[in-house]
């Protein structure tokens, strides 16, 4: 009898399954280790009980596959009509798809441009390698009570679950504390301050393990209804085995369309939902602004009525002009921002149009500096760093927005295109009314985004680089933690820090590196691209489920920890986690840290627009970017 029959009747777990609880356990300790943000204790249960589960869920499919795969191939061969007769056999097998998938592993080396086969291809091979692993271990255990008393206590509890499941996780132990000893024998910082509190984690990773069968049962129930339906109706002939398997099949795919449309409709009611709150103003700003300069206000082309909560937040935060000269010393002038909403016209042929009628309006193109913005995906243009150009310009400036969607950045993925292609028509019409003046009343035009904004105002130039900036006669550009799915920016990731490439572009992980760049670096660059080392946004991406990312792979950025190391799907998660966190700033801080820029805004808008001030000048604006800050939390949170 096959050794997975012989299990089944016994009531003990299959060879597979088996395997999938030693992978499990051997998962939890690697799921521990800190990344790039702290975590809470419910954070680490996301992430320990579901790597725990998908750890499960592919070991044993992925050892099953491999048994069966080994059962076939020998049946051609006339070996026998089953290899997994025997818990030697598989244990055999293990050790041999271990070796063969190892080998594959190795002999397919990670590189930086490899295509997304070789990828696959290698991570596979380590999948079957893991799988083959983990079964080794139930078979060795099996092999060992063999030459015991089978009737005895030691020969039985070698055989349970619990015995495999202490091995996986005597296992995972090691290979953590081995990585530990490395890292600190490099000298590299573990940051064990992000680790979350364990004994709330297990028992959050547990409570989520239990709840992942809920989703099983209500799947096995729809089935069975459906398999008695379609009996019912006569599209099955009972006793008969392929209507049986085939009636099956119809069930679970029948049970499985029901799951995902209600999982379709509830997606639904969250971004409606999503939608609504954001489209709803605060109560406060009911009336529009009385500043000529501003949109929506009287005379305006934008209505006030049209705009939702982001596009108001933005425009009635301007700092008057006598604002601006108590903190510069300086006279100064009374700044333009100008916003056009996703509801402020139906298309974007449209809201372009309403946008030039506003330039035109606040003869915005004869002030020195122009700022064109590209919002996150809720509308938000970060207020602290509009205020950073405004003080710094000394109110000479006029800055440019036009919404495309009124979601949160996660829920507005879906607009990146429509964002791409109004940012193209937007910026085209810029660039024609800027290109038709004389050169010495042309304004030096800027571009800006954050996040998403970094991501679709980039995209607005793909495959064009930086020779679509100077056709659009954009002169400078800041971009604030890039999202990783910006294809634009992957040019950037190959540049060392603080290297300015020979088009202008540089990268930097913090703007205390901007006082380090050579003088003549710094004078080349003119399109910077800012993004902390533990600002997980700029790193997480798809890739991660089936490649190493450099960032693990190569030397370790101060923000990584020395002990992390990539495994398939725990870094996912991990990561998933810590974009989750990234701007879990403290209320009323300050900082540079995760995706919170606001403390490197003043010195980075100096250097990326060329925005020349003293040193006491910029102290002064930090001070009041600061305070800024501040009013903000405490007005809106």
């Amino acid at each position: 009898m096959p050794a997975a029959a012989e299990a089944a009747r016994d009531g003990r777990l299959t060879p597979s399954r088996r395997a999938g609880v030693v992978a499990a356990a051997a998962t939890v300790p690697l799921s521990l280790v800190p990344l790039l943000r702290p975590r809470s204790w419910l954070d680490q249960g996301v992430v320990t009980g579901t790597s725990s589960a998908l750890g499960y869920a592919m070991t044993a499919t992925v050892h099953d596959v491999v048994l069966g795969t080994a059962d076939r191939l020998l049946t051609a061969l006339g070996r026998g009509d089953g290899v997994v007769r025997t818990g030697r056999a598989t244990l055999a097998v293990d050790v041999v798809g271990l070796l063969v998938g190892a080998g594959v592993h190795l002999a397919l080396p990670r590189r930086e441009d490899e295509p997304a086969l070789r990828a696959v291809a290698r991570t596979g091979a380590r999948m079957i390698a893991s799988a083959c692993a983990s079964g080794a271990v139930p078979g060795a255990i099996d092999a060992l009570a063999g030459r015991l008393d089978p009737e005895r206590l030691p020969a039985r509890a070698l055989r349970t679950v619990p015995a495999s499941a202490l091995v996986g996780a005597a296992v995972g132990v090691g290979a953590q504390r081995w990585r530990d000893r490395r890292a600190r024998a490099a000298g590299l910082d573990l940051h064990r301050e992000r680790r979350a509190p364990v004994r709330p984690s297990y028992d959050a990773g547990a409570l989520l393990l239990l709840g992942a069968v809920a989703p099983l049962a209500v799947e096995r129930a729809l089935s069975q209804v459906a398999i008695a339906r379609l009996e019912r109706v006569g599209l099955a002939r009972t006793g008969a085995r392929p209507f049986r398997h085939r009636t099956a099949v119809l069930g679970h795919a029948s049970a499985t369309l029901v799951i995902a449309a209600g999982l379709y409709g509830f997606g639904a009611v969250v971004y409606r939902r999503a939608e609504q709150r954001l489209g709803t103003p605060d109560p406060d700003l009911a009336e529009p602004p009385s500043s000529p300069w501003v949109s929506g206000s009287p005379g305006s082309a934008v209505e006030w009525s049209r705009l939702s909560r982001e596009p108001r937040r933005h425009l009635v935060r301007v700092r008057p002009a006598a604002r601006i000269a108590e903190v510069m010393g300086e006279p100064a002038r009374e700044p333009i921002r100008l916003y056009v909403g996703l509801d402020s016209a139906r298309t974007v042929e449209e809201r372009v149009a309403l946008a030039m009628a506003e330039l035109d309006r606040t003869a915005a193109l004869d002030r020195s500096l122009l700022v064109l913005c590209s919002p996150t995906g809720s509308g938000f243009v970060n207020h602290v760093a509009c205020a950073a150009w405004e003080l710094l310009s000394r109110g000479d400036c006029a800055t440019l927005t036009l919404q495309y969607a009124n979601r949160p950045s996660p829920m507005a993925l879906d607009r990146v295109d429509e964002a791409r292609e109004q940012n193209r028509a937007a910026w085209s019409a810029v660039a024609e009314a800027v290109r038709g003046r004389p050169p010495d009343r042309r304004p030096r035009v800027a571009l800006f985004g954050e996040s998403l904004g970094a991501h679709t105002s980039q995209d607005a130039f793909l495959h064009t680089g930086t020779a679509g900036l100077a056709r659009a006669m954009i002169d400078r550009a800041l971009w604030l933690g890039t999202p990783a799915a910006s294809a634009w920016s992957r040019r950037a990731d190959a540049l060392a820090v603080g290297e300015v490439s020979e088009d202008g572009i540089v990268r930097l992980t913090g703007a205390q590196e901007i006082d380090r760049l050579h003088p003549r670096a710094a004078a080349r660059a003119r399109y910077v691209l800012l993004a902390h080392d533990d600002d997980a946004i700029p790193l997480f991406s798809p890739e991660l489920l089936i490649r190493e990312p450099s960032w693990l792979a190569g030397p370790r950025r101060p923000g990584v920890p020395g002990q992390a190391a990539w495994s398939t799907p725990v870094t996912f998660l991990q990561c998933a986690v810590d974009v989750k966190n990234a701007n879990n700033a403290v209320v009323g801080g300050f900082d540079a840290a995760g995706h919170d820029y606001r403390a490197d805004l003043a010195r980075a808008v100096r250097f990326a627009f060329g925005l020349p001030c003293t040193e006491a000048q910029l102290a002064a604006v930090e001070r009041a970017l600061r305070v800024e800050a501040a009013e903000l939390v405490a007005l809106w949170g």
